[in-house]
């Protein structure tokens, strides 16, 4: 039996509205599912997963219309949905009243729901959530339904507002596969046997690392499993620490060149840190219109308060170095980025 488990896909949702690459994003999300769903075809899967949030919000009809028949094209594999706390499904909803036609089962969201496939002899157990929160502690105490077969717990959950659960309880749990979402960063709980997936794309600048879905293969008992990366683009933080030998155009160049090697298609948060002695302008216009940049967040110093520092250690090492080297603080660059070095290695240090 083979299997793909995957979650919060967001279908619908306009990651970092308002950027350039906003409405870009919005199709890659469904491209991304798209390209998911073809990977099933091509492994003829039997079984896929979706452990909650396939829609940012509560699908429209039309919503549903287009993901049936994006699953329809699957020409072997069944495919079993719960709703999650964004796509919750509410009575008389478009989600709760919608008949697939491909092979497709979204769990309801009223009581715990067991689907006994016979030709694989697997059973999965899971239920769809009907408003955003749900703070029972329900997974810590779901059994398997069906003696004998491969018995799999689909679930969304993680955090106290949604379905917690005890990592501990999960791991010594009966069932033969957890497969979970709604935290979107992937990880494995118990290796081949509780993983929270994680989302397809990143959907914000904080979901930094791989994303992609976990592919599961049933031989002679034995499940084996892999996470399959997919996402067309990473967010990621690149972190300057600033010098007193650091000239604008340097930051500049380093910043350019770091971007062409990690991937132009790629969205980055600048970091800027360090000591800005010569209270230079780091102007990362140029690079914000050349790329993907979030933003840029700068926690620069502009250098030491010598006379301060000196009052308070006029009778250790540190004052005595401000004596020496302070006369000529503003004289020369080479006495000011000495004394600047100087005061960075004491300071670090702590020597008095």
């Amino acid at each position: 039996m083979k299997f793909i488990h995957l979650a919060d896909v967001h279908l619908g949702i306009t990651p970092d509205e308002g950027k350039p690459w906003s409405e870009v994003r919005k199709q890659e999300i469904k491209d991304t599912f798209v390209k998911v769903i073809e990977d099933a075809e091509a492994k003829q899967v039997d079984l896929i997963l979706i452990a909650g949030n396939l829609f940012h919000m509560p699908p429209s009809e039309g919503m549903l219309r287009d993901v049936d028949y994006i699953l329809s094209k699957l020409t072997k594999t069944k495919t079993i949905i719960i709703a999650g706390s964004n796509d919750y499904l509410k009575p008389g909803s478009p989600m709760a009243e919608y008949k697939f036609s491909s092979k497709t089962i979204c769990m309801s969201a009223d009581k715990i729901n067991n689907v006994y496939m016979k030709d694989i002899n697997t059973c999965v157990t899971g239920f769809s959530y009907d408003s955003k929160e749900k703070e029972d502690d329900i997974l810590n105490h779901i059994r398997p339904a069906k003696q004998g077969a491969f018995n799999i717990l689909l679930a969304h959950g993680g955090d106290a507002k949604h379905l917690p659960f005890n990592k501990k309880i999960l791991r010594e749990s009966n069932f033969d596969y957890i497969a979970l979402g709604h935290i979107r960063k992937p990880e494995i709980i118990k290796e081949n046997a509780v993983i929270m997936a994680g989302s397809l794309e990143p959907i914000d600048y904080t979901d930094t690392g791989a994303r992609g879905y976990i592919y599961g293969e049933v031989t002679d008992g034995e499940l084996t499993t892999e996470f399959v990366p997919v996402a067309q683009r990473a967010y990621m933080n690149l972190l300057l620490n600033i010098k007193p030998d650091h000239t604008p155009e340097m930051i500049l160049s380093l910043v350019d060149r770091q971007i062409q090697n990690l991937g132009t298609q790629n969205i980055y948060r600048i970091l800027v840190k360090g000591q800005n002695y010569n209270r230079d302008i780091f102007d990362f216009s140029d690079l914000v219109r050349k790329y993907n940049i979030y933003e840029v967040v700068t926690e620069q110093k502009e250098g030491y308060d010598l006379s301060k520092l000196y009052e308070e250690n006029q009778n250790n090492l540190i004052g005595r170095f401000i004596g020496q080297l302070s006369d000529d603080y503003y004289a020369d660059e080479i006495s000011k980025k000495a004394l600047n070095y100087g005061l960075d290695v004491l300071l670090k240090t702590g020597e008095q």
